[in-house]
């Protein structure tokens, strides 16, 4: 009976011992020890798309020691240990099954190597990063010397050495990534890694336009777009709009495109998917670029529309899909809206009766500060174009009587060569067609009234014109030529 009672209760200690290591290993323990560190604060973020939301602001437990911890796991991603005034940082990787280690670093030397206890995969990342940066800084060595020599054995000696060093960094990418394959430290790695682009035949320019599109083509290989653990990283959004931006012809069509391409590898339903799809959509509806727009009617036409972010609220998704169906007559390329305005005498004057290879739509009211603003530019814009043919269709905002303010500045402005207009039952509903709620709007449109620009300042014009005549972007019948 004793020795049963002994043998059960061996069994018993290895099982606690079993499930206390089960508990202990449950949620995260990031400890971080910071050498020569006097704040006893310490600010925990990490990295998310282009931005880096604070997770929690640590107390020390003692001089330079902080640690943060619970029950649950933290998501997998970059984390960043910011120390303070300066908001200098140490970065590292919290994976699914790598949330119980310690880090220490000495906070006088945050780019020395840091000393990681416990941690399966930050170690690998730490040394590619330094094996990385020792490469990258010996290759712009290679490129500084080059670009001085001028012996040219010289030259080939160092561009043989220069291509050595290069493959040399590519071939050892991959023994880090294997070291740890299905991390999110191999992840990163892996982004780095390109397809190596093969020979191609042509002239010079065929070869350079081939190679772009085989980057282009081949550009998300070594990158699993649906993994979520790359949304909590720096990485994924460089890579992402590095595609969209300089890969993509800036074009509407190649742009729209692409971003299907990468919404696509995304996956509809995941993290990855919800967030660079929200993120892409705010980035064009706000963009500085003129007509992209486009790309925002577009991305809302094409997944919010059709019921692919659920997780937008009705009221909100209502408010998104009357704002695209108010823009979309109003994109480049498209015809102008018709609108039936009159002239001061009463006399009824519709946009497309207006012959010109160029008509200039300004949309303006004569209490507006900013339209106030633009009309010297507009008066300096007509005086050198006025002898092309170019016409401008001036519509006062103005309803009623107060049109009668619209007719008094036209006048005392000197404005009265233009094809001025108003609207004064709203009849037209030209306001609302043109978004012209808020004003000066100006609108640039060719022998056919097809919009070829839009949403640009006044003081543009003399800038814009030159470069629409010299890239024959003016449309026919009809065209401008500068006086």
């Amino acid at each position: 009976m004793k020795n049963n009672f002994l043998k059960y209760a061996h069994l018993l200690c290895i099982y606690l011992l079993i499930c206390g290591y089960t508990v202990a290993q449950t949620g995260h323990k990031i400890e971080i020890k910071l050498n020569n560190y006097s704040s006893q604060q310490l600010v925990l973020a990490h990295e998310f798309l282009n931005r880096y939301p604070v997770v929690d602001t640590l107390q020390a437990s003692a001089e330079g020691s902080f640690v943060h911890s619970s029950d649950e796991k933290l998501p997998a991603g970059v984390y960043l240990a910011v120390l303070l005034p300066e908001n200098e940082f140490v970065s590292f990787i919290v994976d699914h099954d790598d949330q119980h280690f310690k880090i220490e670093v000495n906070a006088k030397e945050l780019f020395a190597p840091k000393r990681f206890t416990g941690s399966k995969y930050n170690d690998v990342y730490q040394d590619y990063v330094t094996y990385s940066n020792q490469v990258v800084n010996s290759l712009s060595a290679f490129n500084d010397r080059l670009q001085e020599e001028i012996d040219e054995a010289t030259k080939r000696q160092l561009t043989a050495a220069f291509n050595t060093k290069l493959n040399e960094l590519k071939d050892r990418r991959q023994s880090f990534v294997d070291q740890a394959p299905n991390s999110l430290a191999a992840e990163l790695i892996r982004m780095e890694i390109e397809t190596p682009v093969p020979a191609m035949e042509g002239t010079e320019k065929e070869v350079r336009s081939k190679k772009f599109k085989f980057r282009q083509d081949h550009y998300f290989d070594n990158v699993n777009l649906s993994d979520d653990r790359l949304l909590n990283t720096e990485a994924l959004f460089n890579k992402v709009f590095f595609y969209l931006e300089s890969l993509t012809p800036q074009n509407i069509p190649d742009i729209n495109a692409n971003i299907d391409e990468v919404l696509r590898q995304m996956k509809p339903g995941g993290e990855n998917f919800k967030f660079f799809l929200d993120h892409i959509m705010m980035e064009y509806a706000s963009s500085d670029f003129i007509g992209m727009d486009a790309v925002y009617v577009h991305v809302v036409d094409t997944y919010y529309a059709k019921g692919l972010a659920p997780w937008v609220e009705k009221a909100d998704l209502d408010e998104m899909l009357e704002d695209v169906r108010k823009r979309k007559p109003l994109l480049m390329g498209n015809q102008a809206p018709i609108i039936d305005m009159e002239l001061q005498d009463g006399t009824p004057i519709a946009l497309y009766d207006v012959e010109a290879p160029v008509t200039i739509l300004y949309l303006w009211q004569p209490n507006c500060s900013h339209c106030k603003a633009s009309m010297p530019y507009m008066k300096s814009f007509w005086d050198k174009y006025k002898g092309t043919g170019l016409k401008i269709f001036s519509g006062c905002t103005k309803v009623g009587a107060k049109t009668e303010d619209c007719w008094k500045y036209i006048e005392e402005n000197g404005l009265g060569e233009w094809i001025n207009t108003v609207d004064k039952d709203l009849s037209s509903r030209f306001v609302q067609k043109y978004m012209a709620e808020k004003t000066p709007k100006l609108f640039i449109l060719d022998a056919d009234k097809k919009i070829i620009l839009k949403d640009f300042d006044a003081s543009q014009l003399e800038e814009i014109m030159p470069a629409l005549i010299e890239s024959n972007r003016l449309g026919s019948p009809g065209s401008v030529i500068k006086s």
